[in-house]
C-alpha cells in the first residue's frame, strides 16, 4: 500500500499480517474440547479427555441390553399402591407377541451402543399402564356385560363400582371375595375360574380411574352394633323399601337398588361398612345420605344401627329353601322376568346374543339342538373358561320358567333335529387339525379359544363347552349350522365347505385334544 508521497506505510503492512495471521487461526479446526468450553491448557484438556473416557466405561450397562426394545417384547412386573392403605399385588403382565426376534435386537443394540430408547422411568410407567390395561381386557370379557362401560353401573340392573365412594369404602379384600364367591341371590355368581392375578388386575383398573373430590373413610370389619330390628323395620319401611324392595330383594323386585336383605350381600358386608354407606352415600347414584344433618332423612346413629339389624334379621329369613329336583311347567311370564335379571345381560333382550360377545340362545337351529335338560345343565354348571358362569343359586322352578320362556320365543320355519348323546365318533385328530385351520379357525380362534381372541365365535375348543357336549351334537350343529348368524351349514351339498361326516368326525376328534389343553381356558 503506498501513501501518496509513492512509499509503502509499515502501519498498512503491519495490519494486513495481523489480519492474515487472525484469519488462519479462525480456519484451523477446533478440539472436541472446545464445544464443551474447556479453555485449559493442553495437558489439562488430556486429563479431561481421559476422565470422560474412564466415566463412559464404567457407565451401568444395562442400557445396552435393552436399547432398541419396546415394552412390547418381554414381561412386566409391578405394584400399584392405592390411596387409603389399600393395594394391589404385583402382577407379572404378559405382553409377549408383538415385533420380531428380540435377541437380535439385543445384539445389535450392544454393537451399536446407542443411547437408550427406553428410559426406566418410561419401563415403569409403561408396566402400569399395562396392569390396568390387562385389567380393562378382563373387566370388559367378564364384567362389562352387568357393571357397564366403565364400571358405572345401570340403576335397576347392576350397581356402579367405579363409583368414589364404593371404592372408598370396599377394601381389595372386599371385592376379591365379591367377585370369588359371588353374591348369593343376585345374577353376580362366583367366579372361582378367575385366578388371582387376574383379580388383582381387575381391582387394579376399578382404581386407576381418576375421581373428583376423593374421599377416605375407614371401616371397622369386626365391629358389631346392638340395634332394635323391631324399630328397624318402621324405618326400614319409610326409608329403604321403595329403592331396595320391601323384604330388601333388590332387582329381583323391580326397584332401583341393590338386594341389601339378600344373605350374599349381608355375609360380606360388616355392621360398620353399611352404617359408613347409610352416612356417606353412593355420589351420582339414588343412594343418598341418610345420616347426619347433611343427611336425607337426618337420621341418628342409633336409627342406623336399627336399621342394621332389621337387615340382619331379614337376611336370615331370605336364604332359599332347599332345591327340588322336580318343578312344575315352566312359566314363560315369569321366564321373562329371570331371564331379564340374570342373563340379558349377555345375551341379550330376548336371548338373541350379541356376535363376538354371547350366543343367540333364543337361536331355532340351537333350541332344536339343545335339550331342556341340555339348557338346564349349562345354566346350573356354567362353562368354564367363559364368562358362563355357574347359577346353582337358581331354583329348579326359575330355570324351568326360564327355558319355557325361551321355548315360547317365536321362530319361523321350525325344525326337528334328533342327537343321539350316546354316540362317539373316531375321527383322526392330525387331519382334523388341518380341517379344523382351514374352515373354523377364523371364526373361532387357532386353539378354539372363542370370543377372548377377537374372533366372532364361542369357545368351541374350551373345556367347559366340550364337557358338555356329545360327539353327536357337534356333528349335528355341523350339519344345520345356526340360521341368522356366522355359522353357516358346512356338511354336503348345501354346506358352504362341502364336507363329508368323516371330514366331521377328524375336526370333532381336532376339538377333543384341544380341550384337554385349554381346561383354564379364558
Amino acid at each position: 500500500m503506498r501513501d501518496n508521497s509513492g512509499k509503502t506505510s509499515k502501519l498498512a503492512t503491519g495490519t494486513g499480517l495481523g489480519q492474515a495471521k487472525r484469519l488462519a487461526k479462525r480456519s484451523r479446526p477446533k478440539p472436541w474440547t472446545a464445544e464443551l468450553n474447556l479453555d485449559f491448557p493442553t495437558k489439562y484438556r488430556v486429563i479431561a479427555s481421559a476422565i470422560l473416557l474412564v466415566v463412559a466405561l464404567l457407565y451401568p450397562a444395562k442400557w445396552l441390553l435393552t436399547d432398541g426394545i419396546t415394552e412390547d417384547e418381554g414381561i412386566q412386573e409391578t405394584r400399584i399402591e392405592e390411596g387409603g392403605g389399600q393395594s394391589a399385588d404385583s402382577l407379572p403382565v404378559d405382553v409377549s407377541g408383538i415385533g420380531s426376534e428380540p435377541i437380535a435386537v439385543v445384539q445389535a443394540a450392544v454393537l451399536s451402543k446407542q443411547e437408550p430408547a427406553v428410559l426406566p422411568e418410561a419401563e415403569e410407567e409403561f408396566s402400569d399402564n399395562a396392569v390396568v390395561a390387562k385389567g380393562k381386557q378382563l373387566f370388559d370379557v367378564n364384567c362389562l356385560a352387568c357393571h357397564q362401560l366403565g364400571a358405572i353401573g345401570k340403576i335397576g340392573f347392576a350397581p356402579s363400582i367405579g363409583n368414589r365412594d364404593f371404592l372408598a369404602l370396599a377394601t381389595d379384600a372386599f371385592i376379591r371375595q365379591t367377585i370369588i364367591i359371588g353374591r348369593q341371590g343376585t345374577a353376580m355368581a362366583p367366579r372361582p375360574d378367575l385366578s388371582e392375578k387376574q383379580v388383582t388386575a381387575i381391582i387394579t383398573y376399578l382404581r386407576s380411574a381418576r375421581v373428583s373430590n376423593p374421599v377416605k373413610v375407614s371401616v371397622d370389619w369386626d365391629k358389631k352394633f346392638n340395634g332394635d330390628a323391631t324399630a328397624g323395620a318402621e324405618k326400614y319401611g319409610r326409608y329403604c323399601s321403595a329403592c331396595h324392595g320391601a323384604k330388601g330383594e333388590g332387582y329381583a323386585a323391580g326397584v332401583p337398588g341393590t338386594g341389601i336383605g339378600l344373605p350374599g350381600f349381608l355375609s360380606v358386608a360388616s355392621d360398620d361398612y353399611i352404617l359408613q354407606t347409610l352416612k356417606l352415600g353412593r355420589i351420582g347414584t339414588p343412594m343418598r345420605s341418610f345420616i347426619g344433618s347433611r343427611g336425607l332423612a337426618n337420621l341418628t346413629e342409633g336409627d342406623g344401627h336399627d336399621l342394621i339389624a332389621y337387615l340382619r334379621e331379614q337376611g336370615r329369613k331370605n336364604v332359599p329353601t332347599r332345591d327340588r329336583e322336580v318343578a312344575v311347567k315352566g312359566d314363560p311370564k315369569r321366564g321373562k322376568l329371570h331371564f331379564d335379571v340374570n342373563c340379558i345381560a349377555c345375551h341379550q333382550p330376548d336371548g338373541v346374543g350379541k356376535v363376538g360377545f354371547a350366543p343367540s340362545i333364543r337361536n331355532r337351529d340351537f333350541l332344536a339342538i339343545a335339550s331342556d335338560d341340555f339348557i338346564r345343565k349349562t345354566i346350573r354348571n356354567g362353562r368354564l373358561g367363559t364368562a358362563m358362569v355357574p347359577r346353582p343359586d337358581l331354583a329348579f322352578q326359575k330355570v324351568s320358567d326360564i327355558i319355557a320362556y325361551l321355548r315360547a320365543l317365536p321362530v319361523a320355519n321350525p325344525v326337528e333335529i334328533v342327537v343321539d348323546p350316546t354316540l362317539s365318533f373316531n375321527g383322526n385328530a392330525e387331519e382334523g387339525a388341518v380341517k379344523y385351520a382351514n374352515y373354523c379357525a377364523a371364526c373361532h380362534g387357532s386353539r378354539g379359544e372363542g370370543y377372548l381372541a377377537g374372533v366372532p365365535g364361542p369357545g368351541i375348543g374350551l373345556s367347559g363347552f366340550l364337557e358338555s357336549v356329545s360327539d353327536d351334537y357337534i356333528l349335528q350343529t355341523l350339519r344345520q349350522g345356526r340360521i341368522g348368524t356366522p355359522m353357516k351349514p358346512f356338511l354336503g351339498a348345501k354346506g358352504i365347505a362341502n364336507l363329508t361326516v368323516e371330514d366331521a368326525h377328524d375336526i370333532i376328534a381336532q376339538l377333543r385334544v384341544m380341550g384337554k389343553g385349554n381346561g383354564s381356558g379364558q
